[in-house]
């Protein structure tokens, strides 16, 4: 039952690849600086902006939004599963309750706020609410973070999950600076790109952190339990 909880990971990632693949092809278009241009810009536009009901063109943008909120629940439910079957593995290793405490807190935190992000979407009438929880699940996730790369370096767990945290928590520490004291976004086009690049690195990130965090773990059940 752990090795399943584990597993389906990588079935919560392949979902989130595909429902945004899909709801960046059917986007109508526009960016916070040109909203006239036709369909999704890879470099310009946020992931923020498949959520949001109204496409920065005026149109309806109902269908991307709905595919692409769906995709940041089921990546959230899915993390929070497999973390619960990886703390079963961490347990044996570190029996710092307060650790445990606050690694397995701050995960729930960052993913209520992720899911949040997406039920107040980037829309005008809670723009604002959204940008609020976009800053609270990444400066929490960091934390996290932090936390999880002690653990696994003080608890000798995985070389690999060593290095991929490490990594992973400076790309994290990178992008929240640039998301915080880079450039404003709708400044002009030069400035989204800048953020915008920095979104998506963050998210490829995230999702080869967590790919390989299933890899590791299900090595590391196979060797422990």
């Amino acid at each position: 039952m752990s090795n399943i909880l584990i597993k389906q990971g990588y079935v919560g990632i392949f979902l989130f690849v595909i429902l945004n693949f899909i709801s960046m092809v059917i986007y109508p278009g526009g960016t916070i600086i040109e909203p006239e241009t036709k369909g999704y810009s890879f470099f310009y536009n946020f992931l923020s902006n498949l959520g949001e009901s109204t496409a920065k063109n005026g149109e309806d943008n109902i269908v991307s939004a709905y595919l692409f909120n769906s995709s940041m629940l089921i990546l959230a439910i899915s993390y929070f599963l497999f973390y619960v079957s990886y703390l079963r593995i961490q347990l044996k290793f570190n029996r710092n309750k307060i650790l445990n405490f606050f690694s397995l807190s701050t995960i729930i935190i960052s993913l209520v706020s992720f899911v949040l992000v997406a039920v107040f979407s980037a829309d005008n009438s809670t723009f604002d609410i959204h940008v609020f929880f976009v800053k609270v699940a990444f400066r929490v996730l960091f934390i996290h973070c932090f936390i999880q790369l002690f653990i696994v370096y003080k608890s000798n767990l995985s070389k690999t999950m060593l290095i991929s945290s490490s990594i992973f928590c400076f790309i994290l520490l990178i992008f929240i600076i640039v998301m915080e004291y880079g450039p404003n976004p709708f400044l002009d086009n030069r400035s989204l790109l800048i953020q915008v690049s920095s979104q998506k690195m963050i998210v490829i990130s995230i999702l080869l952190y967590f790919f390989v965090q299933i890899s590791e773990s299900i090595s590391m059940s196979k060797k422990y339990n």
